[in-house]
């Protein structure tokens, strides 16, 4: 038999109810599920599923485990209602309770599969993730697929269990194959369906962000033999002082001790003056002061190519305007990046829609290439979910959702923001894992703190877009 639906590895297709089976995958994370009806004996939850095909080229169409089960015929053969889901259910059986201080994602990645997922393979992890500069990346009593989706959240990157217990993190740059078949007039698909939103569009965004450190500048003035104390202005920050031309000592004050050093800022009031035992400086000195000084994080970002369609289009210069406001971007890297993500989502207007065919192969993250000029639709698009179901006559029929941007990228896909925009994490905080035995518990991996500064992290990247002109 070509068709098999094992349960806990029995073998139970002879079972199996016609016309019952619907399995759905969505892309990337997010759970696939798959729900048939079956008759006879009652399958268990938590019992693994793996339906299979070997007429297909991918012969193996889901694999998971049972969460809930339904009597839905009372009468003899009882017949089941059975709900799966993917491999993640079973992948979160046991809590993470750990600490990683520098390390790159994907090193992470390897070693929570390792300690808290037995049996599932990290073939799929790719190499070369970056860094996660953070104070202590705390993952406390949090489940393998919360840790996963904030590394992925942080970096930029994507993930995902596949039906063979094989974990794959990825840089979602990557993805992008080519779906199984071209969508043009006389193919072999039916009920296509599009619609178009504008809703939301902007090509131009204003990003106003916190504060950040400028470059180091210099402020020079002549000593008048009489002033110890000078208003400087602008608040300094990482100083470095010269009296004439002599290197000084100088410190913070309220900070650092006054007779250690020669010289204290004021970084409230934004004054410099003399510590106590510092001689005033003659008249015609001349004193430095090279600082660095916090400025607003604020900056601009455009889509020119989506400005020069909508042009076109509807006439005008094609800008639709929009601002993000995010205290915690303190870079201008960082803001473009954010500025850039938000274009990446919202500078062409939406496009969703779905089709049915028979030919197989399709998966989420695929690119499909429709071209369809007399319905409006000449471009390519994401795979967003595929739906399989079985037809009474035994034939596999897949419904295939597309939609985001109408180019070949993946509209999912955002700008590495920042990896300031994560909620800061409390820098005294101690994990402890208990580990209960007959009469006692044992404490290990205690945090150790250390002060470091939060990053960003941004992804460069020039905007480019495709309108459809309907």
């Amino acid at each position: 038999m070509a068709k098999s639906l094992k349960i806990a590895g029995m073998e139970r297709w002879p079972d199996y109810r016609r016309g019952s089976l619907t399995i759905s995958q969505i892309l990337t994370s997010q759970v696939d599920s798959c729900s048939f009806a079956i008759k006879g004996a009652k399958p268990f939850e938590g019992s693994e599923v793996i339906i299979e095909d070997s007429d297909l080229t991918e012969s193996r169409l889901f694999a998971g485990t049972i969460d809930r089960v339904e009597l839905v015929n009372y009468k003899a053969p009882l017949v089941w209602k059975v709900d799966c889901q993917d491999y993640t259910l079973q992948m979160d059986k046991k809590l993470v309770v750990e600490t990683y201080l520098g390390l790159n994602a994907d090193t992470i990645v390897h070693d929570i599969l390792l300690k808290y997922c037995p049996g599932f393979s990290a073939a799929g992890i790719a190499s070369g993730a970056p860094v996660i500069e953070s104070t202590g990346t705390e993952f406390n009593y949090k489940m393998p697929s919360e840790c996963m989706r904030w590394l992925c959240d942080y970096i930029g990157w994507q993930w995902y269990v596949d039906y063979y217990k094989v974990v794959h993190f990825f840089d979602p740059a990557q993805m992008g194959t080519s779906a199984p078949m071209t969508l043009q007039p006389g193919g072999r698909f039916s009920n296509f369906k599009v619609s178009i939103d504008h809703q939301g569009l902007r090509n131009r965004v204003y990003v106003l962000g916190g504060s950040m450190l400028s470059d180091p500048q210099t402020i020079e003035w002549k000593a008048d033999g009489a002033a110890r104390i000078w208003v400087l202005p602008w608040v300094p920050n990482e100083c470095s002082l010269q009296v004439g031309g002599t290197v000084q000592n100088v410190g913070v004050e309220g900070v650092d001790e006054e007779d250690a050093k020669d010289y204290l800022v004021n970084l409230g009031d934004g004054y410099l003056r003399c510590s106590a035992d510092t001689d005033t400086p003659e008249s015609g000195v001349a004193i430095s002061l090279t600082a660095r000084q916090s400025i607003d994080v604020i900056t601009v970002v455009d889509d020119l190519a989506s400005q020069d369609s909508i042009a076109t289009l509807e006439g005008g210069d094609g800008v639709y305007e929009h601002y993000i406001k995010d205290d915690t971007l303190t870079t201008i890297e960082a803001a473009e990046a954010a500025g850039n993500a938000d274009l990446r989502e919202w500078a062409n207007p939406k496009t969703r829609g779905s089709f049915i065919t028979a030919v197989p192969g399709w998966e989420p993250g695929q690119l499909v290439s429709i071209e369809l000029p007399e319905r409006g639709v000449n471009a390519v698009f994401l795979v967003q979910k595929v739906t399989i179901s079985l037809s009474e006559v035994g034939l596999w029929i897949y419904t295939i959702e597309y939609g985001g941007r109408p180019l070949g990228i993946a509209d999912f896909l955002k700008a590495l923001v920042s990896a300031q925009q994560k909620k800061k994490m409390n820098d005294t905080k101690l994990i402890h894992k208990f580990v209960y035995g007959t009469e006692a518990i044992a404490i290990k991996d205690a945090l150790l703190t250390a002060g470091r500064n939060r990053p960003w992290l941004v992804e460069s990247c020039a905007s480019s877009a495709v309108v459809i002109g309907g």
